[in-house]
């Protein structure tokens, strides 16, 4: 489980472009992660306080051990970003930003308009990606779960079909001529292939998509 917190100061664009020395340098950088960095820590002495001594404070989150909760759950500190969020990774020296509002609104809107086959097609690639994982057809580490989503989120509603069977053979077929490239994120706000570290690479993509070909045809 993830859970979100704001404040309402803004990142601005120009901090977020930086990284490493340039980014240390920078004055509205040092404004940001200080308020930020408060913001943190007093998210922090309030867990603590609710949930004693099950908080651990990790790299990116926050975390509520199984226990006091009925699951894990995973606390994101953030400042505002345009339409989204910016998070800092101190050990990086960069911030990163993503957009889990439209990420949301996005996906139940897709599970509408696939007349809600929408999630179980993911579930059933995510399956599929474990599968291949098993036989050794990809990596660990090539699919995430949330690429698996941008990549299903771009396939035309048609292709989801009552049949699973029909609608794996079909959204393959589709994926052959598709232009991974030309694809955003679920979030509608960035693209899926790129070299940043919040995108995936057009090798990852293609091996991924051509392990579940090579899955179907065995």
């Amino acid at each position: 489980m993830d859970v979100v917190v704001k404040l309402n100061s803004k990142l601005r664009p120009r901090v977020v472009a930086l990284a490493g020395e340039q980014l240390e340098e920078n004055d509205s950088h040092k404004v940001a992660y200080g308020r930020w960095q408060s913001f943190r820590r007093h998210a922090l002495n309030a867990m603590r306080a609710r949930f004693r001594d099950n908080v651990s404070a990790c790299r990116k989150t926050l975390k509520i051990a199984k226990g006091e909760t009925q699951a894990d759950a995973d606390l994101v500190v953030t400042l505002s970003f345009r339409e989204g969020i910016g998070c800092c990774l101190p050990d990086k020296r960069r911030w990163v930003v993503s957009y889990p509002h439209q990420h949301h609104q996005r996906g139940l809107n897709k599970e509408q308009t696939t007349n809600r086959r929408f999630k179980r097609v993911i579930r059933m690639f995510k399956t599929a990606r474990n599968h291949a994982v098993d036989e050794v057809l990809i990596g660990r580490y090539v699919a995430p779960s949330y690429f698996i989503e941008c990549l299903l989120f771009n396939v035309p509603d048609e292709l989801f079909s009552r049949r699973l069977e029909s609608t794996f053979a079909d959204v393959l077929d589709w994926l052959k001529t598709a232009k991974l490239e030309d694809f955003l994120c679920q979030n509608g706000r960035v693209a899926m292939i790129g070299n940043q570290r919040e995108q995936w690479t057009i090798a990852k993509s293609r091996a991924f998509v051509k392990s579940m070909q090579r899955l179907w045809y065995m």
